[in-house]
C-alpha cells in the first residue's frame, strides 16, 4: 500500500452520473483508510496486471456507521473475509458516516473487522457504484470487471447469489495461476503499441523466470524521465501502460532490467 497523504481521489477517465454494473470495467481509484488517514489504499493495488501477477477478486462493502443493517451485518462479513482469504480474496470496506476517526477505530473493535477500510465521509467512490442504501455489495473480478452489485445482506438466509459468484470468481484465480507457469519462449520486452502512440503507449514484456524488473523511460538524450515499474514479476506475459500527456512529442526510449537481462526500444510520442 502505498504510504502517502492524500485526500480520496478518484482516478477515472469522467466523472459522471453513471453508476457500474455488472460487466462494466473499473478504472482505478484510491481513498484513505481509515483510522491511519496517512495511508492509501488503492483498487490496482490487487491487479493482477498491474503488480506482477499477483490476482485478486476485489470484494468492496459499502456501509454506514449508523446504519442498523450494517451493524447486524459487520461480523459475519469479517468471518466471509477470514474464510476466502487464502484463496485470493481482498476485501476493503467502504465506510462513512463517523464525525471522527476514532469511531472508526471503535468500529472496527467493536466488531472484530480487520479488513482496510477506507474513509468514504463525501461518498465520492460510494456514489460510482450505488446511490441506494446500505449495506452494498460489489464483486470485482481479476479482470477488474464487476460481476456482482447489490445492496442488502449477504448474511443466512440472504446471500446465496453472492457466495455463488464470489466462489465461481475464485476458481477462476486457481485456473489463472495454472496458466501463468507458461514459459514465454523469450524474455524481454515483446512489443510497445500504438507504436507512434498519442498519447499513451502499453509495454507487453515477457519474464521467464521470477525476477525483480525495472522498466523505465529515457529522452533521445539519454536522460531517464519516467519511471514504470521496479517490482519482482513473476514468469509469464505483463503489459504497462505509460501515459505521456505531460511530456513533450518525441523520441522516447524504453529499457527493461532485470538481474539477467536488458533490452531497450524505441517508441515515437506523435499528436
Amino acid at each position: 500500500m502505498k504510504k502517502i497523504v492524500v485526500a480520496i481521489s478518484l482516478v477515472i477517465s469522467t466523472l459522471s452520473a453513471q453508476i457500474y454494473k455488472v460487466g462494466d470495467s473499473v478504472s482505478d481509484f484510491s481513498g484513505s483508510l481509515c483510522p491511519e488517514g496517512n495511508q492509501t489504499i488503492s483498487l490496482y493495488d490487487y491487479n493482477g496486471t498491474e503488480n506482477g501477477g499477483n490476482y485478486h477478486v476485489v470484494w468492496l462493502i459499502f456501509f454506514n456507521l449508523t446504519s442498523r443493517s450494517c451493524q447486524l451485518e459487520a461480523a459475519y462479513t469479517q468471518s466471509i473475509m477470514a474464510q476466502f482469504a487464502d484463496e485470493g480474496l481482498a476485501t476493503i470496506g467502504v465506510g462513512n458516516g463517523w464525525r471522527e476517526t476514532v469511531e472508526c477505530t471503535d468500529w472496527k473493535k467493536l466488531f472484530g473487522v480487520t479488513y482496510p477500510i477506507i474513509d468514504d465521509s463525501q461518498s465520492d467512490i460510494r456514489d460510482i457504484f450505488t446511490r441506494g442504501t446500505v449495506p452494498h455489495h460489489v464483486l470485482i473480478n481479476h479482470e477488474m470487471e464487476v460481476i456482482y452489485t447489490a445492496r442488502g445482506y449477504i448474511m443466512p438466509p440472504f446471500g446465496n447469489d453472492f457466495l455463488a459468484v464470489l466462489n465461481s470468481a475464485l476458481s477462476e484465480l486457481t485456473t489463472l495461476s495454472l496458466d501463468e507457469i507458461i514459459v514465454p519462449d523469450r524474455p524481454g520486452i515483446q512489443k510497445c503499441y500504438p507504436n507512434p502512440f498519442n498519447p499513451a503507449v502499453t509495454v507487453n514484456f515477457a519474464l521467464q523466470d521470477e525476477e525483480f524488473t525495472q522498466i523505465s523511460v529515457y529522452n533521445i538524450l539519454g536522460e531517464k524521465v519516467d519511471d514504470l515499474t521496479a517490482a519482482t514479476f513473476m514468469p509469464g506475459f505483463h503489459d504497462l501502460r505509460w501515459n505521456a500527456t505531460e511530456f513533450p512529442t518525441g523520441v522516447y526510449f524504453i529499457q527493461l532490467v532485470t538481474p539477467t537481462y536488458q533490452q531497450t526500444r524505441k517508441i515515437m510520442y506523435l499528436k
